[in-house]
């Protein structure tokens, strides 16, 4: 017998909120988890708000997979979306974590006074975002609020200080308040543990919940990214789900670029003088000319002809060694780079940046209105053509070339080309971390084929769809009846009267409705829907770096859900119960030289690593008909049975 290594107790205690109370005029503290958090301001009072502390931990509660307890007396509207905001969250990384509890009554908010007047602040700390939100939206702007303690840590005395006398300044330029706060947040254990890029958004409504009377509406900017990527926190579909009845949070701009930013703002005085992006906090000076922010902004305001006039960057000496001293990007920032040679950036700044995406292992586009060819086995179906008739004018493809994608852009064309110049509001499924992974794919797609989208709230009604031209709902296996919440999402999406696309699918039973477009990623469920198209399950498209070798040798995956394809051997595990979001699942699969799973994605997961792969079957098509139409071609095994696949395995040694 096999014995595993005992492992630490998780600690399944909910997080406690209680005792938040005034300390003084402007200082506001509660304790959280047993550790005192605290928020204080020489500007303005304070609110005694519930919600303030409870949307800052909410995401490191879920990352802890521990219940959120907040004061009885809260906002009830912000108690029914903290609901919404957890099943969202859920859904993108922690798909075992508890439902929140939020404790509050209608009666308690009930004696809640209405503020008099309206006023509006803005989450300002000098950067491009905050910049082009306040100069879009300077007539309505009351007052610019920065937090020491969130990007400038509360020990960094005198960065805080130079921050500080900067965002009092440009408020005087402009002729608007100011209010600095401090706090200690970022300290407390629970948010340390969580990654900030998560946690953010929670922690910017915190903010507009303790300025209460002062402002009624808090602007939270957009990242820049165009599109809500799936590890960023602060999104238009939630963000202004935290706020109350009282104090709003609105999400500016989504789907505008970093460099559509830049070149709205670069020619003005007040951001040539000011412009802070660096979070590094090292040296003397605002920016530091070296990081990948800086770096980064340095290159959009060199496409845009405009750097030599940013005194902040130093004229933007040192550019190229700057960009050549970058180890590499994330597939998170590797959009701004790409943006930047798709909107013509030349010369060495174009060469550094393509040595640096090569570096990254991530794919490079010089030009966006050069849309990819389309892949020669590609083609629409009017009827389900059996095994024998499976195109073979694919191209072969290369272990060499799995290194990093197992298809190219051009594979996706029929599916992302008719998307171009669209306004696309994204429809999430219900799914798990393999679904995950397919958004993850259909993010990089389509910022590499220069798509607009956000994510939709279809619970919002016509505000959830505004500035919409047409819904795509993600990708996956669940069309049909057999998954009963998903076939519900899609009759919402269709009953707003947008258009709606089906992102490459299979089917469980056929679903005969009047969908715009229909991808369907395998042969066999064109059968069940053959006026469908074609295309490839879009996680085969999703661009990753090379793993390092594996450490593990064979590794057994099974599902322990509704698809379950056999019996289960006892000492196989299911892989989505292992990993909480697609950067973890790809990590966790690239352990392991040999894989036999059940899991499809899991499966893709292997192949990106460049491992043996054997995919079993499922308890209908999906795997077996995946495996013909594309996974063979990939270098992909296929057994009945997990013994099958074992001692085919035997032979083979």
């Amino acid at each position: 017998m096999r014995l595993l290594p005992i492992s630490r107790r998780a600690d399944i205690r909910p997080v406690l909120v209680e005792g938040i109370a005034a300390r003084g005029r402007g200082r506001v503290a509660a304790t959280v988890a047993g550790r005192s958090v605290w928020f204080e301001s020489s500007d303005l009072p304070l609110a005694e708000a519930a919600e303030a502390f409870g949307s800052a931990f909410l995401v490191p509660a879920m990352h802890a997979r521990r219940q959120l307890h907040v004061p009885a007396g809260g906002c009830p509207t912000w108690t029914a979306n903290t609901w919404r905001i957890a099943e969202t969250f859920r859904g993108l990384w922690y798909s075992d974590a508890p439902p929140p509890l939020c404790i509050a009554t209608r009666q308690a908010a009930a004696t809640r006074a209405t503020p008099t007047a309206t006023s509006t602040a803005l989450c300002f700390t000098g950067g491009v975002d905050a910049f082009h939100t306040f100069l879009e939206n300077q007539q309505r702007v009351d007052r610019l609020v920065y937090v020491v303690g969130y990007d400038v840590k509360l020990r960094h005395r005198r960065r805080a200080a130079d921050v500080s006398r900067m965002i009092r300044s440009i408020a005087a330029e402009v002729g608007t308040a100011s209010a600095l706060l401090r706090t200690n947040l970022r300290q407390h254990p629970l948010m340390r543990a969580t990654p900030w890029g998560r946690s953010f958004g929670g922690a910017l409504a915190a903010i507009g919940h303790l300025l209460g009377d002062s402002a009624t509406t808090l602007i939270v900017s957009g990242d820049g990214l165009g599109y809500e990527h799936p590890e960023v926190g602060s999104r238009s579909g939630t963000d202004h789900l935290f706020g109350s009845a009282t104090n709003s949070i609105e999400h500016f701009a989504p789907t505008v670029t970093r460099l559509e930013k830049i070149r709205r703002i670069a020619g003005e005085p007040i951001v040539q003088q000011h412009l802070r992006v660096c979070w590094q906090n090292v040296g003397d000076r605002l920016n530091c000319g070296r990081c990948e922010k800086c770096v980064r902004t340095m290159l959009s305001l060199e496409a845009c002809g405009a750097l030599a006039a940013f005194p902040g960057f130093n004229g933007g000496r040192g550019l190229i060694d700057a960009v050549d001293s970058l180890a590499e990007v994330d597939d998170v920032v590797s959009p701004f780079y790409r943006n930047l040679l798709e909107a013509g950036l030349t010369g060495r700044a174009a060469e550094g940046v393509r040595r640096l995406l090569a570096r990254s292992g991530m794919p490079s586009v010089s030009n966006r209105t050069s849309s990819p060819r389309p892949h020669a086995g590609l083609t629409s179906h009017a009827a389900h053509p059996g095994p024998a008739e499976r195109p073979s004018t694919r191209p072969a493809i290369s272990r060499a070339a799995i290194r990093h994608q197992l298809l190219g852009p051009e594979a996706f064309a029929p599916v992302c080309q008719p998307l171009v110049g669209k306004r696309v509001g994204y429809v999430r499924p219900v799914g798990n971390v393999g679904d995950h992974l397919i958004e993850m794919a259909m993010a990089q797609l389509f910022a590499t084929y220069g798509i607009r989208w956000s994510l939709v709230d279809l619970d919002a009604g016509p505000r959830g769809i505004e500035a919409t031209d047409l819904l795509v709902f993600g990708g996956g296996g669940n069309m049909g009846t057999r998954y009963g919440g998903n076939h519900a999402i899609r009759g919402q999406a269709l009953a707003t009267g947008l258009p709606v696309v089906i992102l490459p699918q299979s089917f469980t039973s056929p679903e005969d409705r009047p969908f715009a477009r229909v991808y369907v990623r395998e042969q066999t469920s064109l059968g069940l829907h053959p006026g469908g198209t074609l295309a490839p399950d879009l996680a085969l498209g999703l661009a990753w770096p090379a793993p390092a070798a594996a450490t593990r040798g064979l590794g057994i995956f099974l599902r322990r859900d509704q698809e379950r394809g056999g019996r289960k051997p006892l000492f196989a595990r299911d892989p989505i119960r292992l990993s909480r979001t697609p950067a973890e699942y790809l990590a966790f699969a690239a352990r392991y030289q040999r894989i036999i799973t059940d899991r499809l994605h899991f499966a893709v997961a292997g192949l990106h690593a460049g491992r043996d792969v054997t995919l079993v079957a499922n308890d209908y098509h999906k795997n077996r008909s995946m495996h013909d139409t594309w996974l063979a071609d990939l270098g992909c095994r296929f057994a009945e049975s997990p013994a099958s696949a074992l001692h085919r395995g035997r032979r083979a040694a």
